[in-house]
């Protein structure tokens, strides 16, 4: 028993390597969202998700205004003034075109909590909230509630690992299947009965 453990786990590692050697693992963005499209109901988010951008900063900032009005109205071409200010804050997040979950919300803008979260988590949502010497802006992009079919974006590296394993299964499946054929074509096998 000893021994056909070994054979076993020997011949396991043996074919993980091939696997991993011999698998293809470019997948296309096409190929990301034809399987994404055929299994949405198989990615519905545990959690709501936020887009949203935000900034920490001082009240006494020199620049506070400028600052205030500039991340109100944001523009592309204020990169170099972000580039410059952004630094100057004790926190903050600009690209609002990523996914985060609420729990991330939760530990970077601790005025938000599961109680209030309906006060100011909304779409379109623009918020100042003071915190002593400190305040907080905040521009809520987007919302996905818990539930629901998670964004493409935010699903992908999830969508890359499911067809990698998928790939992976087939090439096992395909190997065990040469080597059972390879096996009774050259009749070297044996039956084993209970």
């Amino acid at each position: 028993m000893i021994n056909q453990y070994k054979i076993d786990l020997y011949t396991k590692a043996y074919l993980e390597e091939i696997v991993k050697r011999s698998v293809d693992t470019v997948i296309s963005d096409d190929e990301l969202q034809r399987y994404y499209v055929a299994n949405k109901d198989n990615f519905r988010t545990n959690a709501a998700l936020v887009r949203l951008r935000y900034i920490h900063l001082s009240k006494d900032n020199p620049r506070f205004g400028s600052i205030q009005s500039k991340f109100f109205d944001y523009k592309k071409k204020d990169k170099k003034f972000w580039e410059t200010y952004a630094i100057q804050c004790k926190s903050y997040a600009l690209n609002d075109t990523v996914w985060v979950a609420m729990d991330q919300v939760y530990d970077k803008l601790p005025f938000i909590t599961t109680d209030n979260k309906d006060q100011y988590i909304s779409p379109g949502k623009k918020i100042q909230y003071p915190d002593g010497n400190d305040v907080y802006l905040v521009k809520i992009s987007n919302v996905i509630g818990k539930n629901q079919v998670g964004p493409f974006d935010f699903v992908k590296p999830t969508l890359r690992e499911v067809i990698l394993n998928n790939r992976k299964l087939e090439l096992i499946k395909k190997f065990e299947k040469d080597i059972i054929d390879d096996a009774l074509k050259d009749n070297k096998y044996e039956v084993y009965k209970k």
